[in-house]
């Protein structure tokens, strides 16, 4: 499923407004600034399909429309004037109602909150199906049911991630997950709590060895969901045993392994389906699998943050329903993250998906000049205001990002990348990118203690780890410096990861001289921070001496502990607490700067040795 064009004749300030799409990613993304028109997009695409779904309802949508799409390799084109429209398959001209394997499976709504006429549109659609999956368990029907429209908010975050870390242990899905919520082990049964029904008469009295009241009577399809979940529970107990007679609901412990063969030949999307049920039934009281997380910590799926879960909603969603057409609107998904969070997103939800997402078409708005950086794209779907008329066009992402931020985000890729072509081309000298603000002025000073001679590379501060990874590949960079080579420093804690994620040749791998990566495609250098030989340090990082073996990613070393031991720095560390112990932490990131440029300079000499094998390399390779 993927749209080709979509023509809207007036909704809100779409006017005589006109989209195409060019087809080349599974992602469209559309950005500017609130007000513009973004969100009244999903709006009418959300009115064009209502319609679409319930015309032989003689539903009516009070605006022309034209849409074009590709599904099941069919072209269908849909022309609406006056609430009539015609229909054009493969340049055939089709009368009638449209069939519905011409439509959607189902149209996908991520929605963060903000947008209330969205979230009605979600609420109004589930009410309808909540009356229609009613009306099925009645007349007893053996078939499992999925609304056109599914509104997947926070409230869906126990069942999404249910669904996928109950997968065999090789899904590709599941250990996605894993990695990106840091779960190093997951429980072997799902602990499931289902309650009365609201339409089920409150006097309705349960008697748990009696079938007719077994589950307050429910029947159909959903009856036959919890009949084979029973069976997947281990060990001898009496039905009676589920029910809580004092609470009135009924706890379930499904063995995931024996779930999993219950279901071996069941879709993804079926469990997803039946667990929704439950959910869109006013049923599902709680569903959770106990996780321990890599630092030991036990956990539940309320630990995480909606930053860390953002990209898992996306992943889910695309997961699910890979073999469904689908078209996912994601409604400023990154509205509310951390400028670091918006940094990755984009680039997360382009790694998460292949080929998984070829019947589903997304299309996010965003207003961040921020996630705009890791978009693949050159171009950006723009939307602006002329005329009081929303208007999108097609932007290079730099003039996109230059838009949104009005020249006041201090780290859009066009700033930084102008801000280093033109450090290279002042100085004509190699460049060492830093993740740290004031790392460049710490290293200007160790420079200078040690030689007594003009610093040969330029300092610069890359933004974040993640960044100044890119920047390392980054061929306009590269190009710039004309065959002179480009470094970055790491500090050695979860940064790691992105040193390690270097394609390329580990050339040094002594942590205490600085653990050196080439990169394979070019003149780059990934170094991590040297480790000091103080012994509170060195036990936050080095796993075995003898082998060189570290704790990579879980280790806990910052430019500023290459100085601690000394008298002038104690005030600036703290002890504080972790698995197996304490570890020594810089106090404050606000005191970074006073120490970078009021403390560092006053240490004598030996204390920048740890620094000059780091140096001789660079110097060498000079």
């Amino acid at each position: 499923m993927r749209l080709t064009s979509v023509y809207i004749s007036q909704y809100k300030n779409l006017k005589d407004f006109t989209l195409n799409f060019d087809g080349n990613s599974f992602i469209d993304v559309f950005v500017g600034k609130n007000g513009t028109g973004k969100s009244n997009l999903f709006e009418a695409l959300l009115e064009i399909f209502r319609h679409l779904y319930e015309y032989d309802k003689k539903a009516e949508i009070n605006f022309d429309f034209y849409i074009k799409y590709e599904i099941d390799n069919q072209n269908v084109e849909i022309n609406s004037e006056s609430n009539q429209f015609t229909i054009k398959v493969n340049e055939e001209i089709k009368t009638g109602k449209i069939d519905r394997k011409l439509l959607p499976n189902n149209i996908l709504v991520y929605y963060s909150g903000h947008n209330r006429t969205v979230l009605d549109l979600v609420q109004k659609y589930k009410k309808k199906f909540h009356t229609k999956l009613r009306r099925k368990l009645r007349q007893n029907s053996q078939r499992i049911d999925s609304p056109n429209f599914i509104g997947i908010g926070a409230e869906y975050k126990n069942i999404l991630l249910t669904v996928l870390l109950i997968q065999k242990d090789d899904n590709k899905a599941k250990q996605f997950i894993r990695d990106k919520l840091k779960i190093n082990v997951v429980g072997t049964d799902i602990k499931l709590i289902i309650k009365r029904p609201i339409f089920v008469a409150k006097n309705l009295k349960v008697d748990a060895l009696d079938p007719k009241t077994l589950y307050w009577g429910l029947e159909g399809i959903t009856r036959q969901f919890l009949d084979q979940l029973v069976e997947c529970i281990k060990g001898e107990f009496n039905i009676s045993d589920l029910y809580n007679s004092a609470e009135d609901y009924y706890q379930l412990s499904i063995n995931i392994e024996l779930l999993q063969n219950k279901f071996k030949a069941e879709d993804i999307f079926l469990v997803f389906r039946q667990l929704d049920n439950l959910k869109t039934l006013n049923m599902l009281e709680e569903i959770s699998i106990p996780l321990t997380l890599e630092n030991r910590n036990e956990a539940s799926i309320s630990n995480f943050s909606d930053g860390q879960f953002q990209s898992v909603y996306i992943y889910s969603i695309i997961e699910i329903f890979k073999e469904r057409n689908c078209i996912t609107l994601l409604d400023e998904p990154d509205s509310f993250l951390h400028p670091e969070w918006q940094f990755e997103f984009l680039k997360q939800v382009f790694k998460i998906t292949d080929t998984t997402a070829q019947n589903n078409h997304v299309l996010m708005s965003s207003h961040s000049a921020v996630t705009l950086i890791s978009h693949n794209n050159k171009k950006i779907k723009f939307f602006d205001i002329k005329n009081k008329q929303a208007n999108c066009y097609d932007l290079i992402k730099s003039a996109a990002i230059e838009k949104l931020s009005s020249d006041l985000i201090q780290y859009s890729e066009q700033e930084q990348l102008f801000s280093i072509i033109n450090a290279i081309q002042i100085e004509h000298k190699p460049i060492l990118f830093t993740e740290g603000s004031t790392d460049p002025i710490i290293i200007k000073e160790a420079w200078y203690k040690l030689f007594d001679e003009e610093m040969p590379f330029i300092p610069f501060y890359g933004f974040s780890c993640t960044y100044i990874n890119q920047l390392l590949t980054d061929n306009r960079i590269h190009e710039e410096m004309d065959g002179l080579p480009i470094f970055a420093l790491f500090d050695f804690d979860k940064a790691y990861d992105q040193w390690n994620g270097l394609n390329g040749e580990v050339t040094q791998n002594n942590p205490s001289l600085g653990m050196i990566k080439k990169w394979a495609s070019g003149n780059s250098y990934a170094i991590m921070i040297p480790i000091p030989n103080h012994p509170d340090i060195r036990k936050q990082v080095i796993k075995n001496d003898s082998t060189n073996e570290t704790f990579a990613g879980k280790s806990c070393c910052e430019i500023e502990h290459l100085f601690y031991g000394q008298d002038a720095t104690a005030v600036y560390f703290e002890s504080e607490a972790c698995v197996g112990g304490s570890q020594i932490v810089f106090k404050s990131d606000a005191k970074k700067t006073k120490f970078a440029k009021e403390i560092i300079p006053k240490l004598n000499v030996d204390c920048f040795e740890v620094f000059r094998p780091m140096f001789e390399f660079i110097k060498s390779k000079c």
